[in-house]
């Protein structure tokens, strides 16, 4: 195997499990488990204890993800929207709070970083509010655990009745630029999930499609990766876990598949935080959107009918696409969602559940062997597989490509994205495959157009679909590819520049950094006198300071000399172009 690891710290140096036990154990003394105006209204202690009241009587839960700039707006918004519903017949169980990414990194770093748009708590009075608006539960997911800040996050929500916090997931992907604290973060997320273990009726959370699971190809190999964080979280670290999934998942019928998989490796029973929302066939159409709203959650209501998992169905406002939705939006949201919960009753009885039990056996055996393959190679790393920080640590520095590249199921196919057929391809792959082969439909022959000439690819978050795309095209155009991945920093496509020659810099951008990000690569590619253009593509846009909400920066982008046209028909010949000039 010639496995890369990026390694950020040694993780053999990292303490060992009995210390960080021990340390748990005393901070677990100090904490007690806050008691939330739901759990007042519903006579229940956390909400795993609701949840299984709930299942065992039919009722579906429902949830929102919320967050704006200050806690009083968002405070008076939640209470607005719960006594709307309640007002028109509906309901809603639990709110997940966005948090912004500063609340990711203990306060004295906190300055590093610009402050983004979504909620910051400044006070312990705010952390104890959470749960004190109105009877609906909190959630913690964005920026909590997995985050450098882990074990705070984890203490203080406890304390103020939050007992679903996440995100596992969030430990492998999300990333605080100007804060590198990889092994203190690493030894902060293990305790607090052990600290979650300490107390019964927790639920540690963890969001697939925000993780790894953004990035595999493979449905089969997607199951085998919930199985080995389920291997640390709960084997390992003694807490009890659920996954949450389908931002990312179009077709009905394969929510249904994948919810029953993961309640098929369900030993601990423990019941499920949400179901997200099919966000990936939301566009500016608010229109067309209902019709994607409507799909996901009878599809996630259809499932919880016949197999009562505890997952709550979102609602995702029709708006979420364009801009941050208003309360008004949520509610119209949830009231959709309310019929579809109402009419999956029709539906359940009528589904070939038999052909979802054989999808989803086949997900678990290939899974299986993708989770036994890692295990394998770690070991063969010389990774301790007894000690989670090592495991956390290893697989980061690993990463997804090479993970499902090295261990992955799939027929090998050279031809293939990482060269193996998918047992069940993602519906993103699908989606890129479908595109890909339209950009190609629209072109004409374009092997070998690109012969002799050098291409960096890279993203500047976690979505890595569009370079994908474009990497894909290139590749056939003859072109050598350099696949920097994602969250690429300005810094390294310049080492990149430097090192390979290459001329033409590909980068998708979808986290509202368009605007900053090109001014400080076209800065530094001006200072290291470098002959090399920048292809922008995504979402070109920019958090402004001061407003919750991101503008086009089109124009400004394309002053600096960019190309944004978001075309990837016609990228080639910007390629072609610029090593040939026009």
């Amino acid at each position: 195997m010639n496995i890369e690891m990026k390694k950020r710290f040694d993780y053999k140096n990292l303490p060992d499990m009995r210390e960080i036990f021990g340390e748990v154990e005393k901070i677990a003394a100090e904490t007690t488990i806050g008691t939330t105006l739901f759990f007042q209204e519903h006579g229940v202690k956390t909400e795993a204890e609701y949840k299984r009241k709930a299942m065992a009587e039919g009722k579906i839960s429902k949830h929102s993800h919320m967050g704006w700039n200050s806690w009083n707006e968002t405070a008076k918004n939640v209470a607005y929207i719960y006594h709307e519903l309640k007002k028109r017949g509906s309901y809603l169980t639990r709110a997940g709070f966005i948090f912004d990414w500063v609340m990711g990194v203990p306060e004295e770093y906190r300055s590093r970083m610009p402050a983004g748009t979504g909620l910051i708590l400044k006070t312990p009075e705010e952390w104890k509010a959470l749960g004190q608006i109105v009877p609906v539960q909190p959630h913690l997911s964005d920026h909590m655990i997995g985050a450098p800040n882990a074990l705070e996050n984890a203490r203080l929500g406890l304390e103020a009745g939050v007992t679903s916090i996440g995100n596992v997931s969030h430990y492998f992907t999300y990333e605080y630029p100007g804060v590198e604290l990889e092994r203190e973060r690493t030894v902060s997320t293990l305790k607090a999930f052990a600290l979650m273990g300490k107390f019964d009726g927790t639920i540690v959370h963890s969001n697939l499609d925000d993780g790894f699971g953004n990035q595999f190809h493979d449905l089969a190999n997607l199951t085998g990766w919930a199985m080995m964080e389920r291997y640390l979280v709960e084997d390992l670290l003694g807490a009890s876990m659920t996954f949450c999934y389908g931002n990312l998942f179009s077709d009905p019928m394969g929510r249904i598949i994948f919810n029953m998989t993961m309640e098929a490796l369900n030993k601990k029973g423990t019941p499920g935080t949400m179901i997200f929302g099919n966000t990936i066939d939301y566009g500016l159409d608010f229109h067309r959107n209902y019709g994607a709203l409507s799909s996901f959650s009878l599809a996630d209501a259809i499932c919880q009918r016949h197999k009562p998992t505890g997952h709550a169905v979102a609602s995702v406002p029709v708006t979420e696409a364009s801009r941050i939705p208003t309360p008004e939006e949520i509610i119209e949201g949830h009231l959709c969602v309310d019929m579809m919960i109402e009419k999956s009753l029709c539906f359940e009885p009528f589904i070939n559940w038999e052909k979802v039990e054989s999808e989803k056996n086949i997900l678990i055996a290939c899974g299986r062997i993708f989770f036994e393959r890692m295990m394998n190679g770690l070991e063969d790393l010389g990774v301790d597989i007894t000690h989670p920080g090592e495991i956390f640590a290893a697989l980061k520095f690993i990463g997804p490509e090479q993970l499902e590249t090295y261990f992955g199921v799939g027929q090998r196919d050279k031809m293939a994205m990482r060269a193996k057929v998918p047992v069940r391809p993602t519906d993103m792959i699908k989606i890129i495959s479908q595109k890909r082969e339209k950009v190609f439909e629209k072109t004409p022959d374009i092997s070998g157009s690109l012969d002799g000439m050098k291409v960096i690819v890279g993203s500047t978050d976690i979505h890595d679909y569009g370079k994908e795309i474009v990497k894909t095209i290139a590749l056939k155009a003859g072109a050598t590819v350099f696949d920097l991945g994602t969250y690429v920093t300005p810094e390294e496509i310049i080492e990149t520049v430097i090192e390979t020659e290459s001329r033409a810099i590909l980068i998708s951008t979808y986290n509202g950094i368009a605007l900053s990000y090109a001014k400080e690569l076209v800065a530094g590619l001006e200072k290291e006198k470098l002959d090399a253009k920048l292809i922008l593509g995504g979402l070109i846009n920019e958090n402004q300071a001061g407003s919750s909400l991101a503008v086009d920066v089109t124009d400004a982008v394309r002053a600096l000399g960019v190309n944004c046209d978001n075309n990837a028909e016609a990228f080639v010949d910007v390629v072609r172009d610029i090593y040939l000039g026009s």
